[in-house]
């Protein structure tokens, strides 16, 4: 998917959500507080998508958040929506995104994921894109929200839905 044009909000686990004018994703920003409880990003085992979300599954990525020695940060398909899979022409999933779709396309995404990681916030964006397998521009919003996979409290994943216009 090639940049065209993206808005952005940038959400903590202290806000309600409000400044979000789709309903859609306060309630998954909403839902992903509330696995959080008390604390400030969710544990994966907290949140369970093909049970409390089925509807929002075909436009779902999980990332794992792979760091390296020298302080960078990869990210890791480790779920693809169906539905984004059709649009990519693939399923990527086990790809990092720059396999996927190469560091030009995917450098301002790797921004947004590495903020999101580091200072443990959600960002929702809205963003004009080529979607080449179908040689279309889409419309779409997005909701990037960071997520730990294990005990030792740091962020090693992140949960992105998207939602197309």
């Amino acid at each position: 998917m090639a940049e065209l044009q993206e808005s952005a909000l940038w959400l903590s686990a202290k806000d309600d959500g409000g400044s979000l004018d789709d309903p859609d994703l306060r309630y998954l920003f909403g839902y992903w507080r509330r696995a959080a409880g008390d604390g400030v990003v969710p544990h994966r085992r907290e949140i369970d998508p093909p049970i409390d979300l089925p509807g929002f599954l075909p436009t779902t990525i999980m990332f794992n958040v792979e760091r390296g020695a020298g302080g960078g940060m990869g990210f890791r398909y480790r779920l693809l929506g169906t539905r984004l899979a059709e649009f990519a022409g693939r399923d990527v999933t086990g790809m990092t995104i720059q396999e996927a779709f190469g560091d030009d396309i995917t450098a301002r995404d790797r921004e947004i994921y590495e903020r999101v990681v580091g200072e443990v916030i959600c960002y929702s964006g809205q963003r004009i894109s080529l979607i080449h397998s179908r040689q279309f521009f889409e419309r779409y919003r997005r909701l990037v929200m960071p997520v730990r996979g294990d005990d030792s409290g740091r962020v090693d994943m992140i949960w992105i839905w998207l939602k197309f216009a």
